[in-house]
């Protein structure tokens, strides 16, 4: 009579159960861990903007203070962006704040203008140009101070710049009181 090599498929399974089992605590042991480092990236982020937190709340505290929020243009870049602009004339002084600004391609900066009453239109005042590091999703406070005195700002538009020549500047977002 033939014999038949059997497997036994017991053997097989013995081993596969305990490797799976093994293999989901790793993955959970990593999950757990990037998203501690994760937290804690956020945290120390908030934590290094405390400071502008407060500068914010003492402009928004002036007399004067102008607070606007930031009216998105038609371009498909500023569709998820939203925050606002504090400023204060007799501390010629501001604070941007930011939520879902997009990450820059190489060679682009964000670009902020401000137009003054008291000048021609076709003169804004460039208050700062800015590249942030948005490697988290943190709301991202921007301190400025005006170059030249302004009296009566009545808008702010923040372009984006490139460093291309043939490529214009695209107004992302605007401001008015």
């Amino acid at each position: 009579m033939p014999t038949s090599q059997t497997t036994h498929p017991d053997s097989m399974s013995r081993w596969l159960w305990p490797f799976l089992m093994i293999a989901i605590a790793m993955v959970m042991v990593s999950v757990m861990i990037y998203s501690q480092r994760f937290v804690q990236k956020v945290d120390s982020i908030e934590k290094s903007q405390v400071a502008q937190y407060e500068s914010r709340k003492f402009l928004l505290a002036q007399p004067d203070a102008i607070n606007m929020n930031w009216m998105r243009t038609l371009d498909p870049m500023a569709k998820k962006i939203y925050g606002d602009l504090v400023w204060s004339t007799l501390m010629q002084e501001g604070m941007m704040r930011f939520a879902n600004l997009p990450t820059l391609q190489p060679g682009e900066t964000y670009h902020l203008w401000m137009h003054d009453l008291a000048h021609s239109a076709d003169e804004p005042v460039s208050i700062a140009q800015f590249s942030p590091e948005l490697t988290m999703p943190t709301e991202l406070l921007i301190p400025f101070k005006a170059p030249r005195t302004i009296s009566e700002p009545y808008k702010f538009t923040i372009m984006l710049d490139n460093s291309a020549e043939e490529i214009p500047s695209q107004p992302l977002l605007l401001a008015q009181p």
